[in-house]
């Protein structure tokens, strides 16, 4: 859509909403439910995708697989043929979910989300090399015993870095083995789990091993703290972009040259449902309705995440559609603070940055009085730092909260293998999210 207008781009967006949200409403089983909140053409399409419920997880648990294939396709005829496929994600049972896989689908996703950074629309060509450092339990093979041969963690023009769940299974090696190969396959891409790439540039910064330096570092998976960035940044000088999605609803941000994230409008609508008002820089949840995966219709899809909107326009030039300052965090990330205000995961993030000698945390909310901090220093005064991060947090959440911190040795990943660093233990009151949605265009 490069050399279509602004204009141009609106018309054939909101097109794509309405063809999408008719047909969904129409001829998928899961959304019939919906018909009576749609108020009908006589409504703008904004309008009429904010009047539908969102969907959510347990939706697609409950209606998986035949209730979310529209009226008309064969899915076992798809399966054989091998158009599709059934995938599973990876996480705890609350958070893993079945998918109906449309790769030809997820790669034009793909491919939009590149021409939103400068830097992918010119090294990724669909053809280039490409290494990913993950946990196993996202993407790649999986190691059940020991360490899987390089050619063995090759898949087309992929090299899968890491066949292991989670970093406490890495061998005394590992490390070194990665930047190795990463030095010989010279991808043009690399991607990476944050707290992975993290933990391989501590090791090469401690150790002054090499590293080479692909042309662009694409971090995804998880939310990169600050931390993490810092300890990338001094190894890799390089561009580093986040791309934002999930496996049901495929690339949905990316990050541009200028460090704001732009929906991938081609592949997908998003709304917005703000959970704070009156503010500068407004922070929410989204929806997203993918666009042209005919076999597995997602409407109004709850990501799960929370989201800071940009403001003014973004140096890039890209004025099209809804763009981020930043991705704050996971839902289950967001705490409430002593006065009963949300406090995001990105908030943390800022102010224990500021603590000097931490390497890495992990804070749990258990519950509105108690916070607890796990710390991992940098060889210093671990007393000194459990302080020093208790107070920058206690300023967060205020009075009536108690803040616990104390240095470990290890923290753990989830059961998906990735890493959340925030976590709140306890519900929120329904009442206090609203749904109320908004549609931002540029």
């Amino acid at each position: 859509m490069e050399n279509h207008t602004t204009q141009d781009i609106g018309a054939l967006y909101e097109r794509r909403s309405l063809e999408t949200l008719e047909r969904a409403l129409r001829d998928t089983p899961l959304y019939e439910s919906w018909r009576p909140s749609d108020p009908g053409p006589g409504q703008g399409v904004d309008a009429r995708y904010h009047s539908l419920p969102v969907l959510i997880k347990d939706d697609i648990r409950h209606h998986f697989p035949y209730g979310l294939v529209p009226r008309g396709l064969d899915l076992r005829a798809a399966l054989a043929s091998g158009e599709v496929s059934f995938v599973r994600t990876s996480g705890t049972s609350d958070e893993a979910l079945d998918n109906i896989w449309n790769q030809a689908w997820w790669d034009a996703s793909e491919r939009a989300s590149w021409r939103l950074n400068a830097v992918a629309s010119r090294v990724a060509t669909g053809t280039h090399r490409e290494a990913i450092l993950a946990s196993a339990l996202s993407v790649g093979p999986r190691s059940e015993n020991g360490s899987i041969p390089r050619q063995s963690r090759m898949l087309g023009r992929f090299l899968f870095l890491n066949e292991f769940g989670t970093p406490a299974e890495w061998p005394a090696a590992q490390e070194k083995r990665i930047l190795e190969e990463l030095a010989d396959y010279q991808p043009a891409v690399f991607e990476a789990n944050p707290s992975l790439l993290a933990r391989l540039a501590r090791f090469a910064w401690r150790t002054g091993a090499a590293v080479w330096v692909p042309p662009l570092i694409v971090l995804t998976y998880e939310f990169p703290s600050a931390l993490q960035m810092r300890d990338i940044r001094r190894v890799f000088p390089t561009p580093i972009a986040s791309s934002y999605g999930s496996t049901e609803a495929g690339y949905v941000f990316m990050e541009c040259e200028h460090g704001r994230l732009h929906q991938n409008f081609e592949s997908c609508r998003v709304d917005f449902a703000p959970l704070t008002r009156g503010t500068e820089s407004p922070v929410g949840r989204i929806f997203a309705t993918t666009f042209g995966n005919r076999w597995f219709p997602l409407v109004r899809f709850d990501m799960g995440d929370i989201v800071r909107l940009a403001q003014g326009p973004c140096p890039c030039g890209r004025n099209f559609g809804m763009t981020l300052s930043a991705i704050e965090g996971r839902m289950k990330s967001l705490c409430v603070a002593g006065d009963g205000t949300f406090v995001t995961h990105g908030e943390i993030d800022d102010a224990l940055a500021q603590v000097d000698g931490l390497e890495a945390y992990q804070l749990v909310q258990a519950a509105p009085q108690r916070v607890r901090i796990d710390l991992i220093g940098e060889n210093g005064d671990g007393l000194r730092m459990a302080r020093a991060a208790a107070d920058m947090v206690h300023g967060l959440f205020g009075r009536g909260v108690n803040i616990e911190a104390g240095e470990v040795r290890v923290l753990l990943p989830e059961r998906s293998g990735k890493f959340l660093l925030v976590r709140r233990d306890f519900p929120i009151e329904p009442e206090r999210l609203t749904e109320r949605t908004e549609t931002v265009h540029g």
